[in-house]
């Protein structure tokens, strides 16, 4: 919607409008194909994504495919049906939105999938097929060792001895109480220690030292949930990954 915009100067319009002007002049020829190379990159990000869900709905009505190149996550998520990563000119993975954001395939792409909690001194142990019982029961599965701990991930067409990195988005980790049923040696759940919470809207983010590992792990949670743990700086809390959750390459 640009026609009120018709009697004013360019000097005289918002960013915002300003790019929504010069998407209408790009789409007025009926393009077969419409490329846009980073459109919104002077925008603030509340309006790049307003921006963004206007396009893919626009883009929808009109049916012309769109190539749109961004280093925003963000917009890239809220447009694409398809992703393609580069790295120095190279592709370094394609595919749907949520096949890059849990099934990166190196690091360049878990980082820019936003995985902010990445290691990369595992190893395969040992695979783990279908048990029913006994300490092993539970699903097919890849153990990796980093550090002290054992993890457990979706099966890894990898060799015992073998080097792999993984990691898991802060917003897949649960936070448990010490006294909440679960214990330390159980598959995929660790004991930590509060270092910092941080956070006063819906979301709070809490950075946590792994008892059997010397790196620190960044969750977040709802801050409802939060409050009802009652966790402090230096409380004792254990660490619990969801084994589809953990992303391992």
């Amino acid at each position: 919607h640009i026609e009120e915009l018709e009697t004013h100067y360019p000097s005289q319009l918002s960013g915002g409008q300003k790019q929504r002007v010069a998407l209408a002049r790009a789409l007025a020829p009926k393009p077969e194909l419409l490329l846009l190379d980073e459109p919104f990159s002077a925008l603030d990000r509340v309006l790049r994504i307003e921006l963004a869900e206007k396009l893919k709905k626009l883009q929808k009505r009109i049916g012309i495919p769109l190539a749109f190149i961004t280093h925003s996550l963000d917009e890239a998520f809220v447009l694409a049906d398809r992703i393609l990563i580069l790295y120095r000119g190279e592709v370094q993975q394609f595919g749907a939105p949520e096949e890059i954001f849990y099934h990166p395939r190196n690091l360049h792409v878990a980082e820019l999938a936003g995985l902010s909690n990445i290691f990369d001194d595992a190893r395969v142990e040992e695979q783990v097929e279908k048990l029913v019982e006994g300490n092993n029961a539970g699903p097919k599965r890849t153990v990796l060792k980093s550090g002290e701990m054992r993890i457990a991930v979706n099966p890894l067409n990898l060799k015992e001895g073998d080097k792999v990195s993984w990691g898991i988005h802060p917003e897949n980790i649960t936070l448990l109480l010490p006294n909440s049923g679960s214990e330390d040696k159980d598959e995929n759940v660790y004991s930590a220690y509060v270092h910092s919470i941080t956070g006063k809207g819906p979301k709070k983010r809490i950075v946590l030292k792994l008892a059997r590992h010397e790196k620190s792990l960044n969750a977040e949670v709802p801050a409802q949930f939060a409050d009802a743990l009652n966790l402090n700086t230096g409380d004792l809390c254990l660490v619990k990954m969801d084994m589809s959750k953990v992303v391992a390459f």
